[in-house]
């Protein structure tokens, strides 16, 4: 490990001086050497080593010459120099400048060769910061011309922004046209900078090794990022989403959560390398909706029924289809109402950022109810005969485009479709043919997210390319085009339920789904679940869930209907096609009328209104003939009013 101290820095910038014997201090002086005599050429002069900087590279089409050394400004060095005629050139490369600043200047001593008012300097000063393929001006003051002006004289050229980098080259070029008798004529010497370095930096590379998952469940070991690089003498500084991270300026970095990660590894010398960025994701550890204590009398067979809780609202389904065929569709799985007017859609376009104002904002509102979904179209969308419950003419997507559902309360995302802030191309995909997720992709696709998903994406992959949506081949089921299969109604949960009783004498008599009926035994109980979760985020098998079954009620008066998890009344499978079965529990014998309306109000079916005998029962609903919706089914008796909603699909 290496930290960084601006002190010992300075301490070693400075020894560095006094043992090169630069100028006051200077980082880089180019005198042109002082070994040999007459004329030489920059090749000649290059191979032979015997230009002051040998670290650095040199070429150009002028030629080196002792005649007219440079004097007569402070710091001339005599001897050789560059000669520039018409069309001339000299140029310098492996300069690092990635230590200096735009306050900095490269100096040089420059001689014109006539008094003659030229109307123009035809010597300029360039540099480039992509290996010579292009180059931009330098400006430092004009020579001075008439008579007694032919002679040396100092000039600086302030270093821009542009210029900042680790290999940096410069060059002196003639743009005069003419032939080398034409005048003016320059020579160049004494080459110098307070801030560069002659140390090449070549192409460093960073790169991080992880140790462990970066996609894992809440409790479990975070991943461990190792760098190594070819920099010598390496400092380290990591980064996430939120910036520097302070303290992490170790080789070794331990995830903190879920976030983007990366490292810059630089030198005293200015080279520098940055590492492609590890995204990680922490699923929060599932839930399900905590229903209220169960009370019956010994013998009794009641109903237990869970329900997984999403930690806020998710976007369930993404339909990208033809034309202006957009829906998006928003679930509700916090076992509470919620009201939309806290949140807005927000679309990212063609890379656009978190750090600027969205491609567009669509304000949600109303009251979407517990484990219901809100479904948004295009004004012009048309494959899908369900009704929306929000128009909008701003609903417009392509697949590289990031979706955002944002809480205003919270100023943060609670889900993010995609990676804000890249452009993967055409969409983000999965490209290789062996791949069991081969060609699924956000571009003209109907993407359906999995029930086993409870949770949504709050941090930003900020990951670059085709593969920068990670989530995208774990967490979405993918559809052809315009395929809008259950659009309209979606439902989480885990993939397998375990019911057992951990305290006290109560049985489990049977197991269906997400549901258990158990036979009350003689003193208090609690009954435990066990989920069965997506297996790619290790959040399976978290027991998270209790249910406390007490013997009470038992005497004169007490309800009729035995209260079953969140409602007395329970029915499987919710969301149905049509046949479903209706489950409930009385504690006596009582009538009890059992009716499905829609949300209107409106009766639409009977299921049950008749006298029944204590115990629990079981009624088959045929729901087919019914559109597809969502109904409320009513139980009541004598003393108990109750109600479910149900949620009817066509497929």
């Amino acid at each position: 490990m290496k930290k960084r101290n601006n002190t010992m820095k300075q301490l070693v910038a400075t020894s560095a001086i006094a043992l090169m014997g630069f100028v006051a201090n200077g980082q880089i002086l180019e005198t042109m050497g002082t070994l040999g005599s007459g004329t030489q050429t920059i090749a000649a002069r290059e191979s032979a080593g015997n230009f002051a900087l040998v670290a650095l590279t040199y070429t150009g089409s002028a030629d080196m010459r002792t005649t007219t050394p440079s004097t007569g400004y402070a710091g001339a060095s005599g001897g050789y120099n560059t000669l520039i005629q018409a069309q001339e050139d000299f140029e310098m490369q492996g300069i690092n400048a990635a230590t200096c600043t735009t306050a900095d200047s490269i100096r040089f001593g420059v001689f014109k060769s006539t008094n003659a008012s030229t109307g123009i300097d035809y010597l300029v000063l360039e540099y480039s910061n992509d290996n010579g393929a292009s180059w931009s001006s330098m400006s430092f003051p004009a020579l001075p011309t008439g008579t007694g002006t032919s002679k040396w004289y100092k000039r600086a050229a302030a270093m821009p922004a542009g210029a900042l980098v680790a290999n940096l080259r410069i060059r002196f070029r003639s743009t005069l046209v003419g032939t080398s008798s034409s005048n003016p004529q320059f020579r160049v010497d004494d080459i110098s900078t307070t801030c560069g370095s002659t140390v090449s930096c070549g192409e460093q590379t960073a790169t991080i090794a992880v140790t462990g998952s970066t996609i894992l469940c809440a409790g479990s070991t975070l991943p461990q990022f190792t760098v190594t690089t070819d920099i010598e003498n390496p400092f380290y500084q990591w980064f996430n989403q939120d910036g520097t991270i302070a303290g992490a300026d170790s080789d070794v970095l331990t995830a903190t959560g879920s976030g983007t990660y990366y490292v810059t590894v630089s030198s005293e010398d200015g080279c520098e390398a940055t590492s492609v960025k590890e995204y990680v994701l922490v699923y929060p550890a599932a839930q399900f909706c905590q229903p209220r204590s169960i009370q019956g009398c010994p013998e009794d067979v009641t109903q237990v029924c869970v329900n997984v809780k999403s930690s806020d609202l998710i976007f369930s389904q993404y339909v990208e289809g033809t034309g202006f065929n957009k829906y998006l569709e928003i679930f509700n799985g916090t076992c509470a109402d919620v009201d939309l007017s806290g949140y807005e859609l927000r679309a990212y376009h063609n890379g656009a950022s978190f750090a600027g104002l969205p491609t567009y904002t669509i304000a949600l509102s109303g009251t979407l109810v517990a484990g219901d979904v809100f479904v948004v179209a295009h004004d012009s969308a048309t494959v899908w005969t369900g009704i929306p419950d929000l128009y909008s003419k701003f609903l417009q997507f392509n697949g590289d485009d990031a979706l955002v559902l944002y809480k205003l309360g919270t100023s943060s995302a609670v889900d993010i479709f995609g990676s804000v802030g890249n452009d993967p191309g055409s969409a983000w995909r999965d490209s290789v043919a062996l791949s069991p997720t081969y060609l699924w992709s956000t571009e003209n696709k109907t993407l359906v997210r999995k029930a086993c998903v409870y949770s949504g994406i709050t941090v930003n992959p900020d990951l670059a390319g085709i593969y920068g949506f990670p989530t995208l081949f774990t967490e979405w089921d993918s559809l052809t085009t315009n395929d809008v299969t259950g659009l309209g109604v979606h439902a989480i949960g885990a993939s397998a339920y375990n019911f057992s009783v951990t305290t006290g004498d109560a049985t489990v008599a049977s197991t269906t789904g997400n549901c258990a009926n158990i036979e009350i035994g003689t003193v208090n109980s609690v009954v435990t679940v066990t989920g069965t979760f997506c297996g790619f985020n290790s959040c399976g098998g978290s027991t998270t869930f209790a249910a406390n079954v007490n013997v009470d009620g038992c005497g004169e008066g007490r309800s009729a209907l035995t209260t079953s998890g969140n409602s007395q009344l329970e029915l499987f499978p919710n969301p149905t096609t049509g046949l479903a079965t209706v489950t409930f529990t009385t504690n006596s014998d009582e009538h009890v009328s059992v009716v499905v309306f829609d949300l209107s109000g409106k009766e639409r079916m009977t299921l049950a209104n008749e006298f029944v005998a204590k115990g629990t029962h079981r009624l088959q609903a045929d729901l087919s003939k019914l559109a597809a919706g969502t109904y409320l089914i009513r139980i009541a008796s004598a003393t108990e009013n109750q109600t479910l909603r149900v949620i009817k699909t066509d497929k």
